[in-house]
């Protein structure tokens, strides 16, 4: 996940949010679908470096998403916040009832519809996608003139 992080920024900036995202949630949804079905510990090792990649930008990007769009930017991403916090506190004890019930490979389902759901999710974090894309990252309200004055205007 760290790699994932670091790495996040350049393929933001070279494809953009909703690429990246997609991405992201396919590549988690592979990496876990292997551990899930492989008998080789060589192979699980692998996919769940796919795994973590995958899962990397995702609560961040969510987080940047909420920030971006709309009006009321504090609590959007309060909520965004919340909704990761709970799914951090109540998924590892929920997948352990589940686990001792029917399994922890079968239990790993649940995980790995979660994951593929956040593939359909990504027009979520289009609209701040929409409104500031790489080049418009880089301007800051300094760099923009506010009169005809100071552009240089006649």
């Amino acid at each position: 996940m760290t790699l994932g992080r670091f790495a996040g920024t350049f393929f933001l900036d070279r494809f953009g949010r909703t690429v990246v995202v997609r991405a992201s949630a396919l590549s988690g949804a592979l990496g876990l679908l292997i551990v899930i079905v492989s008998d080789n510990a060589v192979l699980a090792g692998a996919a769940v470096l796919l795994w973590g990649l995958g899962a990397s930008l995702g609560f961040p990007l969510a987080l940047s998403a909420a920030g971006e769009s709309g009006s009321d930017q504090t609590a959007r991403v309060s909520l965004v916040a919340v909704i990761g916090y709970v799914a951090f506190l109540v998924g590892p004890p929920g997948l352990g009832f589940l686990g001792g019930q029917v399994g922890l490979r079968p239990a790993m389902f649940v995980v790995l519809a979660c994951v593929a759901c956040a593939a359909f999710l990504v027009p979520a974090v289009e609209t701040g996608a929409r409104t500031k894309g790489p080049a418009a990252r880089h301007t800051t309200d300094a760099d923009t003139p506010a009169t005809a004055d100071e552009a240089g205007s006649p």
